[in-house]
């Protein structure tokens, strides 16, 4: 293998990561209705896909190794945008919490901690329990579960996607939010 195909593998394996990778990040932002977003990483994915693909498509009869780091490049894509996937945490969640006996100490904790949280008196298989409901940004969940741990360690807990919410507020602000705002007014679940 020279040199210049080491190079050319090289930068196709790149380009499928980053496709692969975008790709992900799009069909996500695509469920959660962002459109805007959508479009214009469905643009930046299709043009590395053509560049990678077309690099394959010209040179792999001389150089069959390419299709190697075609194949590679994809299957990374997939692993580094479930990854990314699981980091950008897009989007909201219900998360009910579910506790036998001290349901109003972790409202108040949960309140205290900036989320909103709606509390019903429930009936278990072994008498009243207490079901809150905290609709947060899917990036916060830790944050309101391990506040409703800390009061009660033997707490039950579900969680499923919200599919539309008003404004759910973050009380998570840090310096990747600043850098993130531009972004944010693509895709608002971000």
């Amino acid at each position: 293998m020279t040199l210049d195909i080491l190079f050319l593998g090289l930068a196709i394996f790149l380009l499928e990561v980053m496709a692969l990778t975008i790709g992900t990040v799009r069909t996500i932002v695509t469920m959660l209705g962002e459109s805007r977003a959508a479009f214009l990483l469905g643009c930046l994915e299709m043009t590395l896909w053509v560049f990678g693909t077309s690099a394959v498509m010209t040179k792999v009869g001389d150089a069959p190794v390419l299709g190697l780091f075609y194949a590679v490049g994809f299957a990374t894509g997939n692993v580094v945008g479930i990854i990314a996937e699981k980091k950008l945490a897009l989007g909201n969640v219900v998360v009910r919490i579910i506790s036998a006996w001290k349901g109003g100490e972790i409202a108040d904790a949960v309140r205290r901690a900036g989320f909103m949280i709606t509390t019903v008196a429930g009936e278990g298989s072994e008498g009243a329990v207490t079901v809150q409901f905290v609709v947060c940004k899917r990036k916060d969940m830790k944050l309101v579960l391990s506040q409703a741990r800390r009061i009660d360690p033997d707490l039950f807990y579900t969680f499923e996607t919200a599919g539309g919410a008003s404004e759910v507020p973050s009380p998570s602000e840090s310096r990747m939010d600043k850098v993130l705002r531009p972004i944010r007014r693509l895709v608002p679940q971000f």
